[in-house]
């Protein structure tokens, strides 16, 4: 059991003891983490950090410039100089700054600030443990200036551009026999919530206590080589970290063309069986239909082999069960392929919501369709697609329960064939989904609709907004937040398919022990959604969902 100290100070105008509890919330979701966090305001524990079994001290105080009293000093640079990690948080730098030696062992000590602002973070090194795939960002925080740093004193991962000049945001470096982080970023709830802000902070610990960057590569093949796998190709093997060695389709000529555009590939196959028995895969891409998830899925765990599945998850909640129980039998990482959790309108529609402007969500309504008729694919057969609701529906019910937030307790749905009869699957459906917060939610996916309706119709008890499907990178939203109405478009600014953050993710959790980008259970929950709407359709009456699916 690993042992970390996180200390804060009692005050209102930073995420002290919050932020303690964020870290603890994320150190517990961290895969295989077995970790005790000790969280106090008592600075008198600096004194006894050498003898208290600690492997690190996460500092996020904000005191007086004197709080370091002379024996904290001295429990303090003992600890680090004899081994022991220091994560030091925004104003970590402001508490201490009297204190010579720690600010020699920081490398800096708080000057002055400019007030809570967006802006842009710059990753200078990708190739530190801190950094490792991590692009540039913009987040809302306090910019601060340090006295006495200097960058010739330590390794600078991150920083911002202030009037023609570079300030340093992230910055590590050794301190007698043990290492020092430094994270200028972390005001306030707004950047304790950001990803990357979180990325950061669990890295630093991990690298304060002696882990280092791997030069391990994740061997990826994919399974299916349509023009989806295509772009898995292009995302996996762009990422760093994740090297193509093989693939698998039952059609010889996708093979042959695989075989053609990627010469250097080990291994292309016509049958799963072959790709499956090759010693140097680590994992796995299904890019099959959805009726032969389970099946392609459960022979990779078998076969000691990670699996991404791409979405839906399954056709029925029994065929996610046996995929879900045989990756915790086999212990190996089952995740399913929902990348739009990182779609540009949907991350401004939790934004929108985390700061306030629509109030309390209680009803939202999502639509896709247009007048199509449907083609001989695969995708409008019931037997292997499953429902109109599981190809695009899955990604809009996926995206409901991330912004209804609560457990599912009923759902109404109403499928209909009307029209296009050489294919299977509906011509028309609809979820009516209750969760147990009070929160509706109504979701129409339909290939004869003649016209069209909003994409996102959500209404708060402060705001409602709207997307249309027409013009689906503008969003717009009335709100009386702030007591007045003010009416607002927002520009979607990351409209393209998100494929390389999940993979980016992925390689993260396979190579890092960082979370998983998407569990099976809550991929499970979007399949129980499709499965109750089904049968309330064949019954006529509400039903619930599957336990565990809530």
């Amino acid at each position: 059991m690993t042992r970390i100290l996180y200390l804060y100070t009692e005050e209102t105008t930073h995420r002290g003891k919050a932020g303690g509890q964020d870290l603890a919330a994320w150190l517990g979701a961290e895969s295989g983490a077995q970790i005790e966090l000790v969280v106090t305001s008592d600075l008198d524990a600096l004194i006894g950090l050498p003898d208290g079994g600690y492997e690190a001290v996460v500092i996020n105080t904000h005191g007086d410039a004197d709080d370091l009293t002379p024996k904290r000093e001295r429990g303090l640079l003992s600890f680090v100089a004899n081994g022991g990690g220091c994560v030091a948080v925004h104003a970590a730098a402001v508490s201490g700054r009297n204190s010579r030696p720690y600010v020699a062992m920081l490398n800096g000590a708080y000057q002055s600030y400019e007030p809570l602002q967006e802006f842009p973070v710059v990753i200078q090194d990708q190739n530190h443990y801190l950094t490792v795939r991590m692009p540039d960002f913009r987040i809302t925080d306090e910019i601060y200036h340090l006295r006495d740093f200097d960058p010739a004193r330590c390794k600078v991962l991150a920083t911002t551009h202030w009037q023609g000049r570079q300030l340093p945001m992230v910055y590590v470096r050794e301190h007698g026999q043990g290492r020092v982080a430094y994270i200028a970023l972390g005001h306030g709830e707004e950047a304790w919530r950001h990803v990357e802000f979180k990325k950061l902070l669990l890295r630093a610990i991990r690298w304060s206590r002696g882990a280092d960057l791997s030069d391990r590569v994740l061997r990826w093949g994919v399974v299916g080589f349509s023009g989806m796998a295509r772009a898995h190709v292009k995302w996996a093997t762009g990422t760093p970290g994740i090297k193509m060695v093989g693939m698998c389709d039952i059609n010889p000529e996708c093979v042959a063309q695989a075989q053609a555009d990627f010469p250097t590939l080990s291994g292309c196959y016509t049958h799963l069986d072959d790709l499956l028995a090759m010693p140097d895969l680590d994992v796995i891409t299904a890019v099959v239909p959805h009726s032969d998830h389970e099946p392609v899925t459960v022979q990779a765990l078998r076969a000691g082999k990670h699996v991404v599945v791409e979405k839906p998850f399954s056709c029925t909640v029994a065929e996610a069960d046996s995929m879900i129980n045989t990756a915790r039998e086999t212990g190996k990482t089952l995740s399913v392929f929902h990348q739009r959790r990182w779609d540009g309108d949907y991350m401004l529609i939790r934004d929108l919501m985390q700061r306030g402007l629509l109030g309390d969500v209680f009803h939202l309504e999502a639509f896709i369709g247009g007048y199509n008729r449907l083609g001989p694919e695969w995708r409008n057969l019931k037997h292997k697609s499953g429902s109109v609701m599981l190809d695009w529906g899955a990604h809009f019910i996926d995206w409901i329960l991330g912004i209804a937030g609560g457990k599912v307790v009923q759902v109404y749905g109403d499928f209909q064939k009307r029209m296009w009869h050489q294919a299977t699957v509906e011509d028309y459906g609809q979820a009516n989904i209750r969760f147990d917060n009070g929160v509706t939610a109504s979701f129409t996916i339909s290939s004869l609709a003649a016209l069209n309706r909003p994409k996102w119709y959500i209404m708060g008890t402060k705001g409602t907004l709207r997307t249309d499907l027409d013009t689906w990178d503008q969003l717009r939203l009335v709100t009386y937040a702030a007591g007045i109405r003010q009416d607002c478009t927002f520009r979607v600014e990351n409209k393209d398919f998100q494929g390389q953050h999940y993979y980016r993710y992925l390689a993260d959790h396979l190579l890092m022990g960082e979370e998983v980008p998407v569990t099976p259970e809550s991929a499970r929950r979007v399949i129980a959604i499709v499965e109750a709407a089904t049968t309330s359709s064949e019954l006529g009456i509400s039903q619930p969902v599957q336990a565990g699916c809530e």
